[in-house]
């Protein structure tokens, strides 16, 4: 699942806006009134796991480099952006993942770092309470495992009204709990719930038909199935965002051999560099998936 092409594709997109989003804070006489923020909600250990080289490919320093590149996560890339972010950010919940994410702080010390071992959801609803939206701005990056993240965290986003979201809809994970015949099972309706902000995606995705039982005329037999399919499921969450950020760019669709994973989002909360940054996420998205 790690280190596959689109894994790739979605880190180029984000390393790119990033460093196009600091260069527009550090050239901008107006911006450059704002510290910037770098969030990682899901920030692991910095590299992308994957099996390191052997034999003769490790006397090759043109291969060396370019796996070396390659490895390099979300965390590594966005602590390598130049001009740097004034404050980083990196939320984990496996105590290992932030033992490794402490000793990256030290290979980065001139940066101001900080890594906090707790669940996502938490974390980010505590740091948004303490944003100064007076004096900071921030890209947040989410991309979870699986179907993590609560509605209510990508509101409390929004609601500070400076935050560039990239998100990684979990498209795969979410399709597996609509399931296709009658409704899912209250657990998973309960997180779908929770994902989306709202029930109403139960009489979005799903239809009801009945008919008259040979057996009981008094009750009629109905059944209830799934019709939504890839392009519902994720315009109705582009949906959600629109109506909480100022802006929201087209999606972006990561696919492996099996199918579509990912749906990668980006919203603009500040109505101000709204449309520019929209600008940039469209044209960096815009040949994801073809």
């Amino acid at each position: 699942m790690f280190g596959g092409l689109w894994t790739q594709q979605k880190l180029e997109i984000l390393s790119e806006y990033l460093r196009v989003y600091r260069k527009i804070f550090d050239r901008n006489e107006k911006a450059r009134f704002f510290e910037t923020n770098y969030v990682d909600a899901f920030a692991g250990t910095g590299e992308i796991p994957r099996r390191k080289l052997q034999g003769f490919f490790k006397a090759d320093p043109d291969l060396l480099k370019a796996e070396e590149e390659f490895r390099k996560g979300s965390v590594r890339r966005a602590l390598e952006v130049n001009p740097p972010f004034h404050h980083y950010v990196f939320i984990e919940k496996d105590p290992g993942k932030c033992a490794e994410l402490e000793a990256l702080k030290k290979e980065f010390s001139d940066l101001d770092i900080k890594v906090i071992n707790e669940d996502a959801n938490t974390a980010l609803l505590s740091w948004c309470a303490g944003l100064d939206t007076k004096k900071q701005r921030a890209v947040v990056f989410l991309d979870p495992f699986g179907a993590s993240v609560e509605w209510k965290v990508i509101e409390a986003l929004a609601k500070t009204r400076a935050v560039d979201l990239w998100i990684l809809f979990p498209y795969a994970a979410i399709n597996r709990m609509l399931v296709s015949e009658g409704m899912p099972p209250e657990a998973w309706a309960d997180k779908l719930t929770g994902i989306f902000g709202t029930d109403k995606w139960k009489k979005d995705f799903y239809s009801t038909s009945s008919w008259k039982s040979l057996i009981d005329s008094v009750k009629p037999v109905e059944r209830v199935y799934k019709t939504a399919d890839q392009e519902k499921i994720t315009e109705f969450f582009l949906q959600q965002l629109r109506e909480k950020f100022a802006a929201v760019a087209k999606p972006g669709y990561l696919y492996n051999s099996r199918g579509l994973l990912f749906v990668l989002m980006f919203a603009a909360g500040n109505d101000k560099g709204a449309d520019a940054g929209v600008r940039i996420a469209n044209h960096l998205i815009k040949d994801l998936g073809k």
